[in-house]
């Protein structure tokens, strides 16, 4: 087997597959504010994308870290890069790296807080305190409330931060389409505790699932899906916006294969052996038209 290259190296450490789910929210959170008739600063864009997209590879480096130093990250564990569990690199590759990212978004998050507002602020606190104790070693992914973060941190406070960084303005209206997002994207997270919840309790860590019956771990699932199709409709009949907004609706036939295959899931560990990465499937593929539909809107 050849040695991968470091260029393959680093790109396989940020799990770059996973970055979308940071991109897409900001670039959907401009789309609203400009079809919602609002003067968007379009300028520091890019600088929005970068923050968010180095915490995100910042907490994803970490999490390869700690998951591999603690002894969690195994031949069996899927979600990891594997770069350090095959020793393609050094031990502290991953930590080094990670906190390289994490001072650079901080960075850009102060430049943005700058030229954008001091609001910022507490929400620029909020996501690197998030992005660093995702995976630290008393990190809150081994405590069992990794969806309900994930939710608030990847649903309303980034897209409420992008919606600002936008407009300049805050209020109730970015409350659908945040949620909408942040519960695909914290679906997604849950679709990978229900598959892994025997590997994780023999690692000797807790997740969301473990703290509920089986059965609730996938009504969850269900509601975070549905909670995102129902937004378009909810859009389009509250906002006032044009029906390109329900473009998100076309990932419907998906959602419902997704649901039906978490519900009748009887070995979690092979039933949905893919079920995460399809999930991540249907979350850009919603997030995506949803931003196609937000730019024809404006």
């Amino acid at each position: 087997m050849s040695t991968p290259n470091k260029l393959s190296v680093w790109w396989r450490s940020l799990r770059a597959y996973s970055l979308p789910m940071t991109l897409l929210p900001i670039l959907c959170a401009f789309l609203y504010a400009q079809a919602l008739g609002e003067e968007v600063r379009w300028p520091v864009f890019p600088l929005m994308l970068l923050c968010g997209i180095l915490l995100h590879a910042g907490t994803n480096v970490m999490n390869d870290h700690y998951d591999y130093v603690l002894g969690f990250d195994t031949e069996e564990a899927s979600g990891s890069s594997g770069l350090l569990l095959q020793k393609l690199v050094p031990e502290n590759y991953m930590l080094m790296h990670g906190r390289i990212y994490l001072a650079a978004g901080c960075a850009a998050g102060a430049l943005l807080i700058r030229l954008c507002g001091w609001p910022l602020l507490p929400m620029g606190a909020a996501a690197a305190c998030g992005a660093f104790f995702y995976s630290h070693p008393n990190g809150y992914k081994y405590k069992g409330v990794g969806e309900p973060a994930v939710f608030l941190l990847m649903g309303p406070l980034l897209f409420a931060a992008a919606f600002y960084t936008a407009c300049g303005t805050l209020s109730a209206v970015l409350l659908l389409p945040a949620c909408g997002l942040g519960c695909l994207v914290t679906a997604v997270l849950l679709a990978n505790n229900i598959r892994d919840e025997e590997m994780d309790r023999s690692a000797g860590f807790v997740t969301l699932p473990m703290r509920m019956p089986p059965a609730a771990s996938r009504r969850l699932y269900l509601l975070l899906v549905a909670g995102a199709m129902l937004t378009p409709p909810l859009l389009f009949f509250s906002r006032r916006l044009g029906w390109t907004v329900l473009l998100p609706l076309l990932s419907l036939p998906m959602a419902v294969r997704l649901i039906r295959r978490v519900q009748t899931a009887r070995r979690p560990a092979a039933d949905l052996k893919t079920g995460p990465q399809q999930t991540a499937a249907l979350y850009m593929l919603y997030a995506g038209l949803f931003a196609i539909g937000l730019f024809l809107c404006a």
